[in-house]
């Protein structure tokens, strides 16, 4: 697998992530998210603090929940390029022998 192809990996389950999540909001059931009193839905999406800090105006608001899904599919973005980065320097450590 490429470094593009991790990226753009990462950069789609982000985006899935982030609309999951959105949907989730919309119907009113992200309560869903919480598990022993942690919220799933800042572990998934760290930057949907912004959706609830920002909402002054509704073109303010939609540009912020615009720039929370692109910082979340950043986030998943360098994720999966570090994932893939580790992975392989395992398997050429592991394959020096």
């Amino acid at each position: 697998m490429t470094t593009r192809i991790a990226a753009v990996v990462g950069v789609s389950i982000g985006l899935i992530v982030s609309f999951a999540l959105l949907t989730l909001l919309w119907f009113g059931v992200a309560g869903i998210l919480t598990v022993d009193g942690i919220d799933l839905m800042r572990i998934f999406w760290p930057s949907s603090v912004m959706l609830t800090v920002g909402w002054r105006t509704t073109p303010h608001g939609i540009f912020m929940t615009f720039s929370s899904i692109a910082i979340n599919c950043g986030i998943y973005g360098i994720l999966a390029i570090l994932t893939r980065t580790g992975i392989a320097k395992m398997g050429a450590l592991w394959n020096s022998d």
